[in-house]
């Protein structure tokens, strides 16, 4: 426990300042980050016998991430189309599974490249840099109160073939924090929506956090590991600190997205 809360410490003002400043820091912060995280969904997939190509997929995954540069994404069909083409296209040359390598391949980098590019294009919205921080808050504070909450008085587990450890009682303690946690920020940042769907938008983001982690989950059990890797002492791989995230970091995008267009 004191090795998680110190590296926890150490991690936040390399996590806060870059999104303070924004611009070239904040985007090779988020392109770090997802290279990492690509990194070790690849070696996992190898793990498990899968057979992706780790150089393209993650010069795939850097190409979706910078997508994010402009509001939108609208590089991102682009992208997309000739990643989908170069990786079927080295997939001819394998003589062992070539459809597993292609599929190997593409999942890994559109997974993490897609949702951190929208990370990404976060910040490049009006009001950018407080809704990154709400997404955030909203995930740690459900991630805080899960464990917490089910290490210490869980008892009813929420789904023991994905993840042995989640409880009940963790989960929605982590739902209600991360509820009251949105109306807080909504009060404090310069937000341009309500305490009502501050409270909403925390409680959904709760329920995506939990659907984010069991994601990773699913792919750890399948291939037999405990963690994604050794990144963070105390705390596993970077996968394992991006689960909860990569999903409420897209849903967030879409939200502050759909307020720029219709208000």
């Amino acid at each position: 426990m004191a090795t998680r809360i110190i590296v926890g410490l150490v991690a936040l003002p390399l996590v806060i300042l870059p999104i303070w400043f924004g611009g070239l820091w904040y985007a090779l912060t988020v392109l770090a980050i997802a290279l990492i995280g690509g990194y070790e969904f690849f070696t996992l997939l190898t793990t498990g016998g899968y057979h992706p190509s780790i150089p393209i997929g993650l010069l795939w995954l850097a190409l979706l991430v910078f997508c994010g540069l402009q509001p939108g994404m609208p590089l991102l069909p682009t992208t997309l189309t000739a990643g989908f083409i170069i990786t079927f296209f080295y997939a001819f040359f394998q003589l062992d599974t070539p459809i597993n390598t292609w599929l190997a391949t593409s999942i890994g980098a559109l997974y993490l490249g897609v949702m951190m590019g929208q990370l990404l294009a976060l910040r490049q919205l009006e009001y950018g840099m407080w809704w990154v921080g709400f997404g955030l808050l909203i995930t740690w504070s459900n991630d805080t109160a899960a464990y917490f909450v089910g290490s210490t008085w869980g008892k009813h587990k929420l789904w023991p073939r994905l993840s042995p450890r989640k409880t009940w009682e963790g989960t929605v303690s982590g739902w209600l924090c991360a509820a009251l946690m949105g109306a807080l920020v909504v009060t404090l940042f310069p937000l341009p929506i309500t305490l009502r769907t501050g409270i909403l938008l925390g409680a959904l983001g709760g329920v995506l956090g939990l659907l984010g982690d069991l994601a990773i989950s699913v792919l750890k059990r399948q291939v037999g590991v405990k963690d994604s890797g050794r990144f963070f002492p105390g705390h596993g791989g970077m996968l394992d600190r991006l689960d909860s995230s990569l999903f409420v970091m897209p849903f967030i995008y879409q939200v502050a997205l759909w307020l720029v267009h219709f208000q």
